[in-house]
């Protein structure tokens, strides 16, 4: 009994790991969000000129590839980590990055998504650049 018991406990210690080390066990996914998206800063537009493609996948990793071009064309970087979002609200922690962060998401249609930053800061190359809409892309 005291075999089987220890047996359990180990197994159901290395799952619940499993799960928080993917950010997904204990963390919401809004499941609206998942899949592939992409975005842009406009030409002309108060900030410079950035394309990029985003994956949100269910297990609660991220991936934002950023582009100079709008063909998508041209890497800048790119950036990865784990993500939830529940009720209107989004947080993403970056590997690397000290700090999430955080933005409020609103659905217009089940393929467009405007998010806005909750955290603004005055120091940032352009202030018109904390609110950005996606658009899901077909898989």
């Amino acid at each position: 009994m005291v075999f089987r018991f220890s047996i359990f406990a180990l197994l159901a210690t290395a799952l619940l790991s499993t799960g928080c080390a993917s950010g997904r066990l204990s963390q919401p996914l809004d499941e609206r969000l998942v899949g592939n998206w992409e975005g842009l800063r406009e030409e002309g537009s108060a900030c410079q000129f950035l394309a990029w493609k985003s994956a949100f996948r269910a297990d609660g990793s991220f991936e934002i590839i950023f582009f100079r071009d709008q063909a998508r064309t041209q890497l800048i970087q790119a950036e990865r980590g784990i993500w939830t979002a529940a009720n209107g609200r989004s947080e993403l922690k970056t590997e690397g990055v000290g700090q999430p962060e955080v933005y409020l998401y609103t659905f217009h249609g089940p393929d467009t998504v405007h998010y806005e930053n909750t955290v603004k800061d005055p120091s940032a190359d352009c202030q018109a650049d904390y609110q950005f809409t996606e658009r899901r892309v077909a898989q």
